[in-house]
């Protein structure tokens, strides 16, 4: 005699399960892309007048830090994009899971302009340390502490205000991005002061050095954190351990589970469970309330012990 085993197959929560994850992420994306949004064109500014002050003043510091915030204008520019993309195709049904990584795709773009930018600086600081630029320390000084003020005020723009949105890779990139040029100008402002002062002219291309280091480990940080997410790596294992606890127990066994990250803090789940009394999905989902961000859940669940194929 032969035995069918029967499946039965839970999708997303049609009952509203959902909602309240809804409104945090349309709040985290509302403040990221606000943020984004004013700090890009308060770096516009600053990037300009730096650059001019560095044609007028002859200083290749103020020159080379111009051009960093460029990059970071860029690196704004795409962090607003990113956001407003999610927004428009928040309910695009051609995204199976909805369009969340767009924001990790705009926060892995940004770690290698991000990694690229660091390159540069080091560079640049190498040479200088073999051909020093003269710099007028004056002018140049003044200049360097009107973009850390600005830089200050970006990352105000761009702070995590409630915690809700800690995950959200596209904010945090381009928040490393404010806090880089922000460190950028410290260090300018330490190097300017020691060789207007104390003739130390080789603080300049050191400090740069140092700045790239940091800037350099941010960025690979941030690479290794959205890459996991585009290629949906496996949550953390005390989450796993977490959702296996809650489901198993009296009869039932998990066979198999998933759990990846497809947005800030949205989560997608496949189970598949063995019951001595198989019950409806619904069930089994209902254990597993109170997760934050798990919102897309499929279950399949199988008899147990599963029937044996027997001839008779």
């Amino acid at each position: 005699m032969h035995h069918d085993t029967h499946a039965h197959k839970h999708g997303p929560d049609c009952c509203g399960h959902d909602h309240g994850h809804s409104h945090v992420h349309e709040h985290g994306h509302a403040h990221g892309e606000r943020g984004a949004r004013l700090v890009f064109w308060l770096t516009i500014v600053t990037m300009a007048a730096e650059i001019l002050a560095g044609w007028a003043y002859g200083s290749m510091a103020l020159l080379a830090d111009g051009w960093h915030m460029a990059s970071h204008a860029g690196a704004m520019a795409v962090a607003w994009f990113a956001y407003v993309f999610a927004r428009r195709h928040a309910d695009n049904p051609d995204f199976v899971f909805g369009s969340g990584k767009v924001n990790a795709l705009a926060g892995f773009g940004s770690s290698i302009g991000l990694g690229l930018v660091a390159i540069l600086m080091a560079v640049e600081s190498c040479l200088r340390l073999v051909s020093p630029v003269a710099i007028e320390f004056t002018q140049a000084t003044v200049v360097a502490v009107l973009g850390l003020l600005v830089n200050v005020a970006s990352a105000w723009f761009l702070r995590d205000e409630d915690h809700s949105h800690s995950h959200d890779h596209n904010l945090k990139a381009a928040y490393l991005h404010v806090i880089a040029d922000a460190l950028t100008s410290v260090l300018a402002i330490v190097a300017l002061l020691g060789g207007r002062y104390y003739g130390y002219v080789w603080l300049d291309p050191v400090m740069g050095l140092a700045g790239a280091l940091v800037v350099g480990r941010w960025a690979y940080g941030l690479l290794k954190e959205t890459g996991k997410t585009l290629l949906d790596h496996t949550v953390e294992r005390s989450l796993l351990a977490e959702l296996r606890g809650r489901v198993e127990g009296r009869g039932v066994s998990v066979r198999s589970m998933s759990v990846w990250s497809v947005g800030p803090r949205r989560m997608a789940m496949q189970l598949v469970i063995e019951d001595e009394s198989p019950r409806p999905p619904e069930h089994y989902k209902s254990l597993l309330t109170g997760i934050d961000g798990l919102e897309r859940i499929t279950v399949e669940v199988h008899p147990c012990p599963c029937p044996m194929e027997s001839n008779t």
